[in-house]
């Protein structure tokens, strides 16, 4: 179980990203979605989907890395 200062930092990443990268994320990881159900709300084609969620992933992957590191300096 993800600690609860990771699920507000991971919160906040969500938050700050672009709204469309919030919403291909937020719809796949937290709603479940496929990537065709989300292609279809959203009307956007696979490939920006594809790159949207790639982006939005980094980015929160990003957070955890960073939160990682503070707490093993």
């Amino acid at each position: 179980m993800l600690s609860r200062e990771i699920r507000v930092r991971l919160r906040a990443a969500l938050g700050a990203l672009p709204p469309r990268q919030r919403a291909v994320v937020h719809l796949r990881d937290v709603e479940g979605l496929d990537a065709a159900e989300v292609c279809a709300l959203l009307d956007i084609a696979p490939g920006n989907q594809r790159v949207l969620l790639h982006r939005g992933r980094a980015r929160l992957r990003q957070v955890l890395e960073d939160y990682r590191d503070e707490e093993s300096a």
